[in-house]
């Protein structure tokens, strides 16, 4: 899938569905030209979100721009527990298993793990123009 940005177009490789969440992506994190050769090395650097592109393509937010595998949903999430303000004092780890662990310091490796809140349109784009990955929400713990 193809999004148009101000400077070229954002990329995303559709996952699948999660049954919570919906629509899950692979979000290229830059702004490429448009018409870039896609293949799945396209995509090493890239995080998951979810983002109902299904919808963007139905209303012509995004385009489909080639084909590629999935290698599947990701079976680990995080999502914000408690909050004081905006700030997350603890993160709820969603294992494969259904369980759910809240955590109040992340590990690295789950600082990496997609989390899970449904973008809209602006949103991801803005995410990307910002250059932002998901381990840098939550760094002020």
């Amino acid at each position: 899938m193809a999004l148009s940005a101000p400077t070229g177009a954002i990329f995303l490789h559709y996952l699948g569905r999660h049954t919570q969440y919906g629509d899950v992506v692979a979000v290229c994190p830059v702004v490429s030209p448009q018409g870039t050769a896609i293949t799945s090395d396209f995509f090493q650097g890239s995080y998951v979100a979810f983002y109902p592109v299904v919808a963007a393509v139905a209303r012509g937010m995004a385009q489909v721009v080639g084909s590629l595998p999935s290698p599947g949903l990701p079976r680990r999430l995080r999502r914000p527990g408690a909050r004081s303000g905006r700030r997350v004092e603890t993160w709820i780890i969603e294992e494969a298993s259904g369980a759910e662990v809240v955590k109040r310091h992340l590990s690295d490796d789950e600082r990496h793990l997609p989390i899970a809140v449904i973008w809209n349109h602006e949103l991801l784009l803005q995410r990307v123009a910002e250059g932002w990955r998901p381990e840098m929400e939550g760094l002020d713990e």
